[in-house]
């Protein structure tokens, strides 16, 4: 393993306006029950970690991509859909396999 040591007078200082250039963004999310959510054109999923996936839109049947949060206009439902069920586990599984990465930090 080679070990590097920085010449601090090499790197530099910053420009002065280097500090503008970071905008930080929070989102107040409010969290959900884990399940199926619908609205008029739309299936979200709920994961057990609070995850939000869209599972079908129009034009896909099936899809499982990543959402920020759920629509304000969507509401909690049952689908008895088998292929949605199957995207419901598989949304499940990936936030524990995340969890359980984060968790054991491999050697």
């Amino acid at each position: 393993m080679v070990h590097r040591k920085m010449d601090p007078e090499l790197a530099g200082d910053p420009p002065p306006e280097a500090g503008d250039d970071v905008e930080l963004v929070v989102l107040d999310v409010k969290a959900h029950d884990p399940g199926f959510y619908m609205n008029r054109t739309r299936t979200y999923f709920v994961a057990q970690d609070g995850s939000v996936y869209l599972v079908r839109a129009p034009g896909q049947p099936v899809t499982l991509q990543r959402e920020d949060d759920l629509p304000a206009d969507c509401d909690l439902s049952l689908v008895d859909d088998l292929a949605l069920l199957h995207l419901g586990e598989a949304a499940n599984l990936a936030g524990r396999r995340l969890v359980r990465a984060v968790a054991m930090p491999s050697r």
